[in-house]
């Protein structure tokens, strides 16, 4: 076993020996959730929801969504970095925003739908829930939620004066303030809510070669609403919030390099120096390819230039809510989110300058979407139309030097993409409680998208003399000058030097990349649900849902491919027991997945060439259960979840055959598991303190998808089994005003990757966050 679950479980053994009274077990509150599109208890829901409140995300010690990872089974959650810094790969049951793709899990703040990954590491606050929606969500959520639906609800206005402010201290000199204000601007008739938060904290990686630290955060948000109740039926709601993150990125390590790579620059030797010409200075060897013994120690060529991101966000909701009579309500949600994202990047994470990129985006996105919902004596409905539309303009470059193979070319491609989306869809589900304890859901989705992109691209190609013609394999060793840009260096064999013969070369395709199409598709769902008694429902269920087609630029052509679609069948459980005290939810389900969106290589136009096309087959199943209990011992809580999955490629069509039996789907460890131990204990006149500690357990998985089996870096892309292990200890005054909370996050400092990209000839990681701690005081009235 773990160490970490051990010293739980003792923790847990010795609680128990000294707390046990004749105490009777308390209830576990109701859980409300609106996965449905209405308010309803979590245990009547006939699909698997996780839903975590304000206490228990704060007691949890989430300060991210992608602290959520630790709190849920058969889910992955994790920072992008590199070149998507800000943003977040979410993978539920072995299907997520792959790379390069559209999202596969949808993100929802207040119900308004985030068109775009950039942006989506969002921060936790001014929340009052966010519920996970596993499998897909076809139906009610429509387009890119294949996987599954996560729900972030801000808190509401309220009717009286309430707020709280906290100010957080801890490592890499972590200084964090949040608060939020709430209650009455005119009596009850107008309402208002405003949230902030402001977090500076130092950088967790040092480059060796300069000193520079990155992987820091300078991170600001703020949210506000106002309600305006105009008659007891009709409700407004204006909504806005605004982001900016313009922190340093996570830069990737160099985690493994090609054999035939490291057998090339053995040739030289290694720490030898390159000089650019006579009385230029001196260089570092460009062939030190050794990898970093350190997950925060990186040696890279990045520059000022490459030092940092920024993102920024807007957006402006209008909520109307009408109640129409006793039975009907109609909803109208409309919005609009704008992001910029501005990045420099370094692909290879070297100490040379082998390829680096930097990309401008700006995105628009307009979404309406109208509810009609319906609640009869034994029948409950919702109706709805939704419309999207959604603009990006994306530009940028990316420079690939002549280091490696023999190459005498530097290749800069500037390219500026404008994509549209069109989005329309219409959906109507229906609960029906056609006998005693028996209920039937059907609903469907019928989407209409259509998407468009224009794309003009440039390459500059500089070409070099080569100075070695007697080097083993024609490498020539290339550098940069200190201020002087692009220079070609000497090889310590050999007197000459490799230096620019030409002048750069523009080559612009002759006409811009354009691309039109438009998809339909249709998503039923079913449902059909037993409340065997009060407290015990068994139900069966049938979904489906799609990821949108799209175009992939390549050569001067744009080609489209096609949505990848999924069916989905579970078998689940929602149980309480114990009085009220234990809460057991389980699910089994198993997903067929067809026209898996995969780069592929094939035939086009006479070429052998790499391609995306709707070329693989994909199963998963597996099976979860989620349990809390409050144990008749006075403020004990313990939570344990299981999660089983099982991921199959069953078909991945290629030039080279069927490559199924050598593809793996990453993201997607067969095993995780998370234990939760809390105890509130009384301090008399003082107030309460709650100790608490959770463990989360994982088996080895992959951390890029999808993953060719037979390549030498596929090694260089497993995160190995393990567990991460956090504790906290939080103080509350008599009063509730106070609190004070000594919190530590990966308390055995277990450093594993997170997250991969193939280079070929590279290969780089992230890792995951070192063990810190922090010291957080709040104040509540």
């Amino acid at each position: 076993m773990h160490k970490p679950f051990k010293q739980t479980f003792l923790s847990l053994a010795v609680i128990a020996a000294v707390g046990a009274t004749d105490y009777a077990a308390a209830q576990l509150e109701e859980v409300v959730v609106t996965a449905r599109k209405r308010s309803e208890s979590l245990q009547d829901v006939p699909m698997a929801v996780s839903a975590f409140n304000t206490a228990q995300l704060q007691d949890a010690q989430v300060d991210r969504i992608e602290d959520l990872e630790r709190m849920t089974p058969n889910i992955t959650l994790t920072e992008t970095g590199g070149l998507q810094a800000g943003s977040v790969v979410v993978f539920m049951r072995g299907i997520g925003n792959d790379p390069q793709f559209a999202q596969g899990v949808g993100i929802y703040v207040d119900d308004v739908y985030m068109n775009r990954a950039t942006g989506s590491l969002l921060e936790v606050y001014d929340v009052e829930r966010i519920e996970m929606l596993k499998g897909p969500q076809g139906n009610l959520y429509g387009r890119n939620t294949i996987g599954g639906a996560i729900k972030y609800v801000s808190r509401e206005p309220t009717d009286e004066l309430t707020g709280d402010i906290e100010f957080k201290t801890g490592e890499f000199d972590l200084m964090q303030v949040k608060g939020n204000i709430s209650g009455p601007i005119i009596g009850d008739t107008l309402l208002g809510n405003f949230g902030a938060l402001y977090r500076e904290r130092d950088g967790i990686q040092e480059n060796t070669l300069d000193g520079e630290e990155y992987w820091d955060q300078d991170v600001s948000a703020y949210r506000g609403a106002l309600v305006w109740n105009a008659t007891d039926n009709l409700r407004f709601k204006l909504a806005g919030d605004y982001n900016k993150d313009e922190s340093a990125p996570r830069v990737p390590n160099r985690s493994g390099v090609a054999a035939d790579i490291m057998a090339q620059l053995d040739f030289f030797t290694n720490g030898a120096n390159f000089f650019l010409a006579p009385g230029t200075g001196l260089l570092q060897t460009p062939n030190d390819v050794s990898l970093p013994s350190d997950p925060d120690e990186i040696s890279t060529e990045q520059g000022a230039l490459l030092n940092q991101y920024e993102i920024e966000s807007t957006t402006l909701s209008l909520t109307i809510d009408w109640d129409i009579g006793d039975r009907w309500a109609l909803k109208s949600i409309t919005a609009q989110r704008d992001t910029d994202h501005v990045q420099p990047f370094d692909f290879d994470g070297s100490e040379q300058r082998f390829i680096h990129t930097i990309n401008d985006r700006e995105f628009e996105d307009f979404s309406q979407e109208f509810q009609l919902n319906y609640t009869g004596d034994s029948l409950a409905a919702v109706m709805g139309v939704y419309y999207l539309d959604g603009s990006a303009a994306i530009s940028g470059s990316t420079t690939q030097y002549p280091r490696l193979l023999g190459s005498t070319l530097q290749v800069k491609d500037t390219f500026v993409d404008d994509r549209d989306i069109e989005s329309m869809s219409v959906y109507a589900n229906v609960d029906w409680d056609f006998a005693e304890s028996w209920q039937l859901s059907l609903g469907g989705r019928y989407t209409k998208d259509e998407k468009e992109e224009r794309q003009e691209a440039t390459v500059n190609q500089q070409i070099y003399a080569v100075a070695l013609a007697n080097a083993p394999f024609g490498i020539v060793p290339l550098a940069i000058a200190p201020g002087q840009g692009d220079a070609a260096a000497a090889s310590p064999n050999f007197a000459g030097w490799a230096t620019p013969f030409t002048d750069a070369i523009n080559i612009s395709f002759p006409e811009p990349t354009y691309a039109k199409d438009d998809w339909t598709e249709f998503s039923p769902s079913a449902r059909l649900t037993w409340f065997t008694t009060d407290d015990v429902m068994v139900y069966a269920g049938f979904s489906s849902g799609f990821k949108s087609g799209g175009f992939q630029n390549q050569s001067g052509k744009s080609t489209a491919y096609d949505p990848e679609t999924v069916d989905s069948y579970t078998l689940g459980m929602k149980t309480t027991w114990l009085d009220g005290s234990l809460r057991a939810n389980g699910e089994i389900f198993f997903n067929d997945y067809q026209d898996k969106q995969l780069a592929t290589i094939g035939l086009r136009d006479g070429n052998l060439e790499e391609f995306v096309d709707n070329v693989g087959e994909l199963e998963t199943s597996g099976a979860e259960i989620e349990l809390t209990w409050l144990p008749a011992i006075s403020g004990l809580t313990l939570g344990l979840n299981v999660g089983y999955l099982d991921v199959d490629v069953k078909k991945f069509d290629s030039a080279e055959g069927d490559l199924a039996d050598t593809t793996a789907i990453g993201f997607s460890p067969e095993w995780t598991v998370q234990g939760r131990v809390s105890y509130d204990f009384d301090l008399s006149d003082w107030g309460s303190m709650m100790v608490g500690t959770d463990v989360s357990y994982r088996t080895e998985s992959y951390t890029n998808s999808p993953i060719d089996l037979t390549s030498p870096a596929a090694d260089a892309q497993i995160q190995e089994e393990h567990a991460i292990w956090n504790a906290i200890a939080a103080f509350r005054s008599a009063n509730g005003h106070w609190r004070v909370a000594l919190e530590g996050k990966n308390l055995e400092d277990k450093r594993v990757i997170t997250n991969t990209f193939d280079l070929t000839l590279f290969q780089t990681a992230g890792y995951n966050m070192p063990r810190t701690w922090a010291v957080s005081v709040g104040y509540e009235f």
